[in-house]
């Protein structure tokens, strides 16, 4: 990585119509941090959240920060720098948005030195649709295109650094008393109110691949189909999740979205990358809306392309890129799927859950935040990492699945695999993140409801 210094004197070098000296720009940017609300024209000193949606440019060579293209130019001087193209997270909540501390990422920055190394701004490499937090200065440049002369400008920021959003500290509160209080709300989202569905959307809010096996699907996710006998039954079920959940894009499926819209990305060239609808980032809570399919009708190869893609996205939590001369490459993503339709979804979901009445209206509570807190710090990959299966329950639903086996049950080995992903997310919305008898005993009481209320009439 360039020094912060470095790379402010290329934007400077580099910013069109641009006259501002370093010293200038120095006394400017220690103006903008005491007072962060001027961060808005070029050159300003900016944070941006965002999803990087096409990573795939050739590196850029550039000038370094001391060397003027009007002069004689060592070309063993010439160096490369990575460029992508970022857009703002799909479905990412206004009270999410929180901006980085500008003051707290440049504490590097000494501004006050003209006598500058050169190197790479970068070494890093970066993937699509991964989620950063960039800290740069704002500017402009052409668009990256294979006809540089007809380029438009576009935004641009040269990052001085990077910074990750740190995950929640541990809870001074009870997690017992704030997981019965989430359910309770969760259980508004559903009409009549539902503490089981509930318990199941809980679920799946903190499911994650946390390990990808290989030619198998993926372990810590959990797929629902919440089916309803009209659209009023799951009304508030988007207002809802996105009220505790950062990220949360709707799915409207219909015949028109199916054969109009791209759900892959895809490049016809390999000079860009055109996004798709379901390049979404990590921990994105994608809500599938059927009904709008209606009574069905005739698919052409793009439609069935685009029910493929989001196959592929719920079953092995890859989706595929399109790219000339590259066919069937996919790349991994996180996506939490929650499928709303008024008959058995045709995705192949994990649960299939009937909606029913089961549960009284709770007192609304007063802030959300303990929720937001709650669901950020279980359902990452560090908490993730702690589950522990003691050996005596191991035990214990082995002899369990082999009395179901010699009692004649239908599909043991389905219903094993079913209730082990509904076990490893139960034991992971506890603080202990361990998998005992009563976690397994909830989970056999969850699923035989749901198998239950699929004999009800």
């Amino acid at each position: 990585m360039s020094s912060q210094d470095e790379i402010i004197h290329i934007a400077l070098k580099e910013h069109e119509d641009s006259d501002v000296d370093f010293v200038s720009y120095a006394q400017k940017i220690k103006a903008q941090l005491a007072d962060p609300s001027s961060a808005s024209a070029p050159l300003s000193l900016v944070s941006f959240h965002c999803l990087l949606q096409d990573t795939g440019y050739p590196l850029e060579v550039y000038l370094p920060g001391g060397i003027e293209a009007s002069e004689i130019v060592d070309w063993a001087k010439l160096k490369e720098r990575w460029v992508g193209w970022g857009v703002e997270i799909p479905g990412e909540q206004v009270w999410a948005k929180k901006q980085a501390d500008l003051a707290e990422n440049i504490d590097g920055l000494s501004l006050d030195t003209t006598e500058l190394p050169a190197s790479v701004y970068d070494d890093n490499a970066y993937r699509p649709a991964s989620t950063h937090e960039f800290i740069g200065i704002l500017s402009s440049s052409p668009l990256p295109s294979n006809e540089s002369e007809d380029a438009d400008l576009v935004p641009t920021i040269h990052v001085l650094s990077k910074t990750d959003i740190p995950l929640p500290a541990e809870s001074e509160t009870d997690d017992g008393d704030t997981r019965a209080k989430l359910i309770d709300y969760l259980a508004t989202a559903f009409e009549p109110l539902d503490r089981i569905a509930a318990e199941y959307l809980l679920l799946s809010l903190l499911s994650s691949p946390t390990s990808r096996p290989v030619a198998l699907p993926p372990l810590g996710t959990l797929a629902i189909n919440f089916k309803r006998e009209s659209n009023t039954a799951t009304s508030a079920l988007h207002s809802v999740v996105a009220s505790v959940t950062p990220r949360v894009v709707p799915l409207a499926l219909t015949l028109p979205l199916l054969h109009g819209q791209r759900f892959s990305p895809a490049s016809a060239d390999s000079s860009s990358l055109d996004a798709g609808l379901l390049q979404l980032g990590e921990g994105t809570v994608l809500i599938v809306d059927e009904d709008g399919m209606g009574s069905g009708g005739q698919l052409n190869e793009k439609a069935l392309g685009n029910l493929k893609v989001l196959s592929d996205c719920v079953n092995e939590q890859r989706i595929k890129y399109d790219y000339p001369y590259m066919d069937g490459l996919k790349m991994d993503c996180a996506v939490r799927v929650i499928v709303l339709s008024q008959g058995k979804t045709l995705l192949p979901v994990d649960v299939h859950l009937p909606i029913r009445e089961n549960g009284t209206k709770q007192a609304t509570p007063s802030s959300l935040s303990p929720f937001r807190v709650y669901l950020a710090r279980l359902s990452s990959s560090a908490h993730a990492a702690r589950l522990v299966i003691p050996e005596e329950i191991g035990q214990l639903i082995q002899d369990d699945f082999v009395q179901r086996r010699k009692d004649g049950a239908s599909d043991p080995e389905e219903t094993l695999k079913r209730r082990m992903k509904i076990a490893r997310l139960l034991a992971l919305s506890h603080s202990h993140a361990t998998l005992t008898k009563e976690v397994w005993e909830r989970t056999v009481e969850l699923d035989e409801e749901v198998a239950k209320r699929h004999t009800l009439p």
